[in-house]
């Protein structure tokens, strides 16, 4: 048992250090999206371990592609923590359902909460910068900001959100499958 718990702890360690190796660089890898979408949440187990929400994952176990994977790691990072903090305040048993599927070119992405939602004026702000709705417990409101950039700039992608109060949230985002990894320079 005490090796198992070793095992388990020294893989939570090198998922941890690649994921923030992954946040601070914005170089174009080869990941299994799968694998890596699950490394990602595995990383924010403290957060959800003393709650009852649930993600749930659906993604083609073979999809590999060439994309920068700090980008990756802080838009689901964002989208995780937003539903957690504010989609399910005052919900004890929240679900996200994230649905990934691809096309010839491209990686679509349906991002779904069952959380408190948020009004049609707070989903026309949602993407500005420190839009918040949790000012006085210290929220900066740059979130959904970051990633808005990180889909658009980064990743060359598109973003959009639909929600209703008491019906959660949903982010349909698309981008590019795979990005040309740089040349060394010579």
């Amino acid at each position: 048992m005490l090796t198992t718990n070793l095992d388990r702890a020294s893989e939570l360690i090198a998922s941890f250090k690649q994921i923030a190796v992954d946040q601070a660089s914005e170089a174009v890898r080869t990941i299994n999206f799968k694998d890596y979408l699950n490394e990602v949440i595995l990383s924010l187990h403290p957060k959800l371990k003393k709650t009852k929400h649930t993600i749930n994952l659906q993604c083609p176990d073979d999809l590999v592609l060439n994309l920068p994977a700090g980008a990756i790691s802080q838009i689901f990072t964002n989208l995780i923590m937003n539903s957690i903090i504010h989609g399910f305040d005052n919900i004890a048993q929240g679900n996200i359902d994230i649905n990934i599927s691809a096309d010839d070119t491209l990686l679509i992405i349906d991002y779904t909460d069952n959380g408190n939602g948020v009004t049609k004026e707070q989903l026309a702000k949602l993407f500005d910068p420190f839009f918040t709705t949790k000012r006085d417990q210290g929220g900066s409101g740059l979130g959904t900001h970051i990633t808005f950039n990180l889909v658009k700039q980064t990743l060359s992608g598109s973003i959009e959100a639909s929600s209703e109060p008491g019906k959660g949230l949903h982010y349909h985002i698309e981008f590019p499958k795979n990005m040309p990894k740089p040349l060394f320079n010579q």
